[in-house]
């Protein structure tokens, strides 16, 4: 793998996307992403409902490997 590959495979690693899958840092808990900001703050869904503003740097995100 080159260089130039490693670098954009860190950079889709640390992207939140909307639709996908986000860790909260702080308790652990995996929520679906609605709607990402490039200002700062996204949209969550929780998986006992409800929708919340949260702040991107509380978010980690989760990909699965199939």
């Amino acid at each position: 793998m080159t260089i130039i590959e490693q670098l954009a495979l860190q950079d889709k690693l640390t992207t939140l996307i909307e639709g996908g899958k986000a860790r909260i840092k702080h308790t652990g808990q995996v929520v679906e992403l609605k709607r990402v900001s490039e200002y700062g703050i996204s949209i969550v869904l929780f998986r006992t409902g409800g929708e919340y503003f949260i702040s991107n740097k509380f978010l980690e995100p989760v990909y699965s490997i199939h």
